[in-house]
């Protein structure tokens, strides 16, 4: 008798059923789920689903070529020869040959692992971008996969397009920097969490998953899995029945205690426990102070910072990008209207939760760069597309025409509008990047080799500890006398006009890059 003749009558040996019940649950998500809102859905409009056979045809091939567009577009429209910056550099030289950069306290240790495949291997800038790429597309693909059976195939796939279409989005998944790891981390974290509540029982792989989902996004950002996951053992506690709430309550805890266990280890070893990193943390990201506007103004493509010396705006930089930024906002709260048909308010409304807690988090410290509410938009996403299912599936006639061109033009204006932005930021990012490899060149020129140490004036120059990587060298902050350096070559770099130290006064001074840079290099003088 045949494998699937065998499947057919239920004659399989029990590892057998294992493996069929796992890839079953895998690719098709929870058949009874997924039968119960198609139920639900052709109670509320017999026509809805029969308007649309097209797009169930594809199935999982959906959230596929969703995740390969986004791929491509990443290969498509980011420069793959980009030098690492200062945060990269930092978190491309932990695992690998390289001498590590300075740790600092706000940094979390998922990220060197991530890489470690490339970095352990080779220092090419080229393999690490294409890596990054190939692993952001199958990150976001198995994000998606977390939320298959509560909501149709191409639903799941149309909320990974808006994601994965900001501007934001396709830039920071293709840079060595957590955010785009903890959105992806907390997205199929959320999935997996409300695919186990509304089916009233925990399966062992799915609580496995969700303990998974925790670990990942902890060790990606301690902070971010404290917000999301800490509002889902919350919820949790609404569980019936109470094994269930528990099995769920546990998986949260062992997640991020493994995660967050690690960081607080780390605080031990390192910064003299967690409440002084904390304090550490603090300074670096610029205080505590709350301001819930300044988010609104790096939605658009600004930079606000509270910590002193770095850029900052005072107006607003794309103020009509806000128009479409609002209706995200407003198909958001569309769609936990239209989800709590089938799931409750409660479950409805915990995406948006989830990202309201994470954007509170980042409104405390007024952060520098719209990377940082990337799990916001993540899981917004899924109530946009929410909103836009029960849009063009509920009304008849020409409100339905109408609905499906309103979302039609959502969707292509925030394409049209964000590679805008990213063509413009890629931009700078690549006349940057070739500063940063020109002033690298011209110090080899001046015979900087290792064993060295760059460091800067009490005011950091950017270009000082990615251009200490590139050149085998260590970095310091403000080295205040050549004792400092042990006995290696000792490099100042400091902004054009600003003075050294009073030990490298006296050193040539060289521009950096030659005649045209802003950067003046003080090179300790051999012999």
């Amino acid at each position: 008798m045949s494998y699937w003749a065998r499947y057919a009558r239920g004659r399989l040996w029990w590892p057998e059923r294992l493996a069929a019940g796992w890839i079953a649950w895998i690719t098709s998500g929870p058949r009874s789920d997924a039968a119960a809102e198609t139920r639900s859905a052709r109670r509320a409009d017999p026509g809805a689903e029969a308007a649309k056979p097209w797009l169930r045809g594809w199935g999982i091939g959906w959230p596929i070529a969703a995740a390969a567009a986004f791929t491509l577009a990443l290969f498509l429209f980011d420069s793959l020869r980009i030098p690492l910056f200062w945060d990269e550099s930092v978190y491309a030289s932990q695992i690998s040959q390289h001498a590590p950069m300075p740790w600092g306290a706000e940094r979390a240790r998922g990220l060197p692992l991530l890489v470690a495949p490339v970095t352990l291997f080779t220092s090419s800038v080229v393999a690490l971008r294409v890596y990054l790429m190939v692993m952001a597309g199958l990150g976001l693909f198995l994000a998606m996969l977390a939320w298959r059976g509560r909501r149709p195939d191409w639903v799941v796939a149309l909320a990974g397009v808006i994601f994965g279409g900001l501007w934001v989005t396709q830039q920071q998944a293709a840079l060595l920097l957590p955010s785009y790891w903890s959105a992806i981390g907390g997205l199929a974290g959320v999935g997996l969490f409300l695919r186990a509540m509304e089916r009233g029982r925990s399966s062992p792989l799915g609580i496995v998953l969700l303990a998974v989902a925790a670990t990942f996004t902890a060790l990606m950002r301690p902070a971010d899995a404290l917000v999301i996951f800490g509002i889902l053992f919350v919820i949790a506690l609404t569980a019936r029945p109470w094994r269930h709430a528990l099995s769920l309550m546990a998986a949260i805890a062992a997640g991020l205690a493994v995660g967050i266990g690690e960081w607080i280890a780390e605080s031990y070893l390192y910064f003299d426990g967690p409440v002084r990193r904390l304090h550490a943390m603090s300074a670096a990201s610029g205080g505590r102070k709350l301001n819930l506007v300044n988010n609104l103004r790096i939605m658009s493509g600004g930079l606000v910072s509270s910590k002193p010396g770095f850029p900052s705006i005072s107006g607003w930089s794309h103020p009509r990008l806000l128009v479409w930024w609002a209706a995200f906002g407003v198909l958001a709260l569309i769609g936990v209207y239209a989800a709590h048909r089938y799931h409750g308010w409660l479950l409805a409304a915990t995406p948006v939760i989830c990202a309201l807690g994470v954007y509170a988090l980042y409104s405390l410290p007024v952060r520098d760069n719209t990377r940082y509410l990337q799990p916001v938009w993540a899981l917004l996403a899924i109530s946009a597309a929410d909103a836009i299912y029960w849009l063009v599936t509920t009304p008849r006639g020409r409100l339905r025409v109408a609905a499906i061109a309103a979302a039609s033009l959502f969707v292509v204006a925030e394409l049209g509008t964000q590679h805008a932005l990213l063509a413009a930021s890629n931009a700078q990012r690549v006349a940057d990047g070739q500063v940063q490899t020109e002033a690298v060149q011209d110090m080899r020129q001046l015979g900087v080799r290792p064993p060295c140490v760059l460091t800067s004036s009490r005011l950091a120059v950017p270009i000082t500890l990615p251009a200490a990587y590139y050149l085998g060298c260590s970095y310091q902050w403000h080295i205040k006398s050549l004792a400092q350096a042990g006995g290696r070559r000792v490099v100042v770099l400091v902004h054009g006009g600003a003075s050294p130290q009073p030990f490298a006064q006296a050193w040539p001074a060289h521009r950096l890059p030659k005649n045209t840079g802003r950067v003046v290099g003080y090179v300790e003088p051999v012999g």
